[in-house]
């Protein structure tokens, strides 16, 4: 952490700069939840506002993907646990649970490695795919138990009813089943770690890449190939999961796939 400290620019050499001192500063300990902003982005270890002109870090691993691409970027919102503290200086180091964008924007579409120490949980972020189990249907959504991430309320989701790609007013409990493994994205995580699903918003996404795609291929005369019809009656389409039920079909909603259509008439 030696590059750290030889900053002059750096929020703790700031604060010393302006008189504050380490009385000033809250008692963390191991364990504690924290919401804290990325404020610096060093070559291993990136740097997060505490509160009250005090700082702590994450390794840089630990908010980057299997592939080494880091998650967050400066005035990226984190979830985090203090893991540790050096008992000589202070230093909190701190272990993330759940990324965000500044101002709500997703920061990638891609999932934290593996944490140390943390039994290997995925990191959460915001604009990610993932995979889960479901784990109860009520009226108003479907919950989600989240492949990789930790166990219990940390790792779960809610699909809310108008995201599931299901008929308005239709009875979830026909389309869902408990033990039945879903795909979603995650599309919010609030400061309580209140995960937001979302079933319809990978339909968006594929639409809108397959639009893109055209568009980079200089607008040619073959249109994105469309998806293999089934034989499902219509409102219960879909692959066949566990427990004999069919994850909603994802329908897009149009608006591309017309202008495809009419693009590809002229």
């Amino acid at each position: 952490m030696s590059e750290r400290r030889d900053q002059p620019e750096s929020f703790g050499a700031l604060f010393e700069q302006a008189g504050g001192g380490r009385n000033d500063r809250r008692r963390y300990h191991v364990g504690d939840k924290v919401e804290v902003t990325i404020v610096v982005v060093a070559q291993n270890a990136v740097f997060a506002d505490l509160g009250g002109k005090q700082e702590g870090f994450f390794e840089r691993a630990d908010l980057s993907d299997p592939d080494g691409k880091l998650l967050v970027a400066v005035g990226s919102k984190v979830s985090a646990a203090v893991a540790s503290i050096d008992r000589a200086t202070g230093q909190v180091r701190l272990q993330p649970v759940f990324v965000r964008g500044s101002e709500g924007e997703p920061v990638t579409a891609g999932l934290g490695g593996g944490q140390k120490g943390g039994g290997g949980a995925v990191v959460l972020v915001e604009g990610a795919r993932v995979k889960g189990t479901v784990t109860g249907i009520e009226r108003y959504g479907v919950f989600v138990q989240i492949a990789g991430a930790q166990q219990g309320r940390g790792g779960r989701g809610l699909v809310p009813t108008q995201e599931t790609a299901t008929p308005r007013g239709a009875d979830l409990k026909k389309h869902f089943s408990v033990g039945q493994e879903i795909e979603a994205k995650i599309v919010g995580i609030d400061e309580q770690g209140k995960i937001r699903l979302s079933i319809t918003a990978i339909a968006a996404d594929e639409e809108r890449s397959a639009f893109e795609k055209f568009r980079g291929g200089g607008g040619g005369n073959v249109a994105p190939e469309a998806p293999a019809e089934t034989d499902a009656p219509k409102g219960g389409g879909g692959k066949k999961r566990e427990g004999g039920k069919k994850q909603p079909e994802v329908r897009g909603f149009g608006t591309l796939g017309d202008l495809l259509s009419k693009k590809t008439k002229k």
